[in-house]
């Protein structure tokens, strides 16, 4: 179970889907309930790709795999199944047989859990970003290419106190990508704006650098070996934010609601002036993203029900 509905991004869905990519290349057989919203876009392809089926009645005996933006009255097993919970929060507090923190390096819920998956190589990742990860070959353009995008909600309108900042800046092309949900202004920002484009992950490939949220998309621009700037549009990406930038996978500034956007380009400015510091970043946030989160999730998925191994 997931959500699309307006207002809390892709994340939730693309992770959600990702997980299902690679069940299903297992052989299980995988249905999609949405809390709210509806398929739309890439998204309703790529579920056609997976061959998903829609349900609202959960089967008995079924693996219940839960992720949500918030986790109130998510707790107990599935009737006659199994509970799997995605807590990036740490705010679950039921009895699941498996919670997934791929946020944080570790679980600090208060709940209980069989197992936990915590760290950033349990983030899931759609196969097509990895199938880029793997032909990374990107020509480099005598002008870097930098893009922003603060995710497929932006409910604090991140975009438009940020974008004309980073547009202005000389030696450098900006690229502004929109999501689908996206309430603000368009005529306010600058002209090269992309609203949901259906290439994104070719887009994030082959950026020199990327300006962007600290949701899921952060995993997938790593996942491509891109550098990246990472600001707060949400309350619970402050918590995550940092720890990720200590890898050095990427640079953290904080509160994209709040910070003034001369610092933002000034971040831009510094970053772009140094190839071998990007190149650096990129290389480590490969390294810390390997893409290969669902099918980890997918194999402790399956193993659910097994008897334990004798080394265990």
């Amino acid at each position: 179970m997931t959500t699309a509905g307006a207002g809390v991004g892709r994340g939730h869905l693309s992770r959600a889907l990702s997980v299902a990519e690679a069940l299903v290349g297992r052989g299980s057989h995988v249905s999609l309930e949405l809390a709210a919203g509806r398929l739309e876009g890439e998204s309703a392809a790529r579920a056609e790709r997976i061959g998903l089926r829609r349900t609202s009645d959960c089967p008995s005996g079924a693996i219940v795999v839960v992720d949500l933006p918030e986790l109130t009255g998510v707790g107990g097993r599935a009737e006659d199944g199994s509970l799997v919970v995605f807590d990036d929060r740490d705010a679950f507090d039921g009895d699941a047989a498996l919670v997934i923190q791929p946020s944080m390096p570790t679980w600090n819920g208060s709940g209980r859990a069989d197992r936990v998956l915590a760290g950033y190589s349990y983030a899931p990742i759609a196969r097509r970003y990895v199938g880029l990860r793997e032909a990374r070959q990107v020509t480099r353009a005598a002008t870097p290419h930098v893009i922003v995008c603060f995710g497929g909600s932006d409910p604090a309108l991140v975009t438009g106190r940020l974008a004309i900042a980073i547009a202005s800046g000389e030696g450098w092309r900006t690229t502004i990508v929109l999501g689908a949900d996206y309430a603000g202004n368009v005529d306010d920002l600058p002209p090269d704006v992309v609203r949901d484009p259906a290439d994104l992950p070719e887009r994030l490939a082959r950026a020199d650098l990327a300006v962007i949220g600290g949701g899921t998309i952060k995993f997938e621009v790593a996942c491509v070996g891109r550098p990246a700037i990472l600001l707060a549009v949400a309350d619970d990406q402050l918590a995550v934010g940092p720890p990720f930038a200590s890898t050095g996978a990427a640079e953290f500034l904080g509160d994209g609601r709040t910070i003034d956007p001369e610092l933002v380009l000034a971040a831009v400015r510094r970053l772009v002036a140094n190839g071998d510091r990007r190149a650096t970043m990129g290389r480590t946030a490969a390294f810390v993203v390997d893409g290969l989160g669902a099918e980890r999730i997918a194999t402790a998925i399956m193993s659910m029900g097994e008897p334990p191994s004798p080394h265990d």
